[in-house]
C-alpha cells in the first residue's frame, strides 16, 4: 500500500496502515511532528523531546566509556578497570540500541530496511561485545541513531 509520510510527504509503501492514524517514512519525521516548533522557533519540552535527548546522552556515555578505557589502557597498566570501563561502554551501548529499537516500535517505522538496520547494529553490537570491541560497538550505534533520526533534516510540508 502506497503513503505519504504526515511530516514530510515523502511517498513509502507499507504493508499495511491503520485508518486514522499518521503515518511517518522514519522515526526522524516522527520525533519531529511530535516536538512542535512555534514560528519564534520556540518549542516545548515534552517526553518525546526528553526521550531523544536521553538517548542521546546515553549515546555519548557510551563514547566517554570507550574512550576512558583507552586512556587507561593506555596511561597505565592497569587493564582490569580499562576492561571494566569497556564493558560498562558496552553495557550504555546495549540499553541504548535496545531502547532505539522500542522507539522505533512504538512510533511506527515501517519500512523493511529499518528493521533490517537494526537487526545489523544489534548483531555488529553482540559481536562487539564479544570481541572485546567497544568501539566498534559504538559506531554500529551510532550508525542506527543516524539512520533513525535521518527525517529530522527533512522540512515539513
Amino acid at each position: 500500500m502506497k503513503v505519504t509520510c504526515e511530516h514530510c510527504g515523502l511517498p513509502f509503501s507499507v504493508a499495511r496502515a491503520t485508518p486514522g492514524r499518521a503515518v511517518y517514512c522514519c522515526s526522524g519525521c516522527a520525533l519531529a511532528a511530535r516536538v512542535p516548533v512555534d514560528a519564534s522557533g520556540q518549542f516545548p519540552v515534552n517526553a518525546t523531546l526528553v526521550t531523544a535527548l536521553g538517548l542521546g546522552f546515553g549515546l555519548f556515555n557510551q563514547l566517554l566509556f570507550w574512550l576512558l578505557a583507552l586512556l587507561v589502557a593506555q596511561r597505565s597498566e592497569d587493564a582490569e578497570n580499562a576492561a571494566r570501563l569497556a564493558w560498562g561502554s558496552s553495557g550504555i551501548g546495549a540499553a541504548v540500541w535496545a531502547a532505539l529499537v522500542l522507539c522505533q516500535a512504538r512510533v511506527g517505522a515501517r519500512r523493511g530496511a529499518d528493521w533490517v538496520l537494526a537487526a545489523a547494529s544489534g548483531a555488529g553490537l553482540v559481536w562487539a561485545c564479544s570481541a572485546a570491541a567497544p568501539g566498534f560497538a559504538f559506531a554500529a550505534n551510532a550508525l542506527f541513531a543516524l539512520w533513525s533520526l535521518r527525517g529530522l533534516r527533512r522540512r515539513k510540508r
